[in-house]
């Protein structure tokens, strides 16, 4: 009766397949999972910067969206940050009008 000593190492513990696999392997396969991990965080982190919601803001004023950039709005960016800069679009609009009527209207002698 030839029966091997059971091992308590931490492979034996361990039933996943990668168990059996050498370390460097396992270290590899740990590097690229957290630079894969990383990349995707420093992505979600980054969202959409300050000229990248001016163009959004424009784009949507006019029209003229294009479907990638939408969905990277909804994607990476914040509802309040498009809100703000929608205001801000609005009231800088209004006063260039009202500044060009009232220009036109001192041109033509109205007062």
């Amino acid at each position: 009766m030839n029966q091997e000593p059971h091992q308590t190492n931490e492979s034996s513990l361990d039933d996943s397949p990668e168990s059996n696999s050498d370390p460097s392997q396992h270290n590899q396969q740990a590097s690229t999972q957290q630079a894969t991990t990383d990349d995707s965080a420093q992505e979600k982190h980054q969202g959409t910067g300050f000229w990248s919601i001016v163009q959004s803001v424009l784009g949507a004023m006019f029209g003229v969206q294009s479907e990638q950039q939408r969905e990277k709005d909804f994607d990476k960016g914040n509802a309040i940050h498009f809100i703000v800069g929608g205001l801000i679009f609005v009231v800088v609009f209004i006063f260039t009008i009202l500044y060009f009527v009232n220009s036109a209207l001192e041109g033509a002698g109205a007062s």
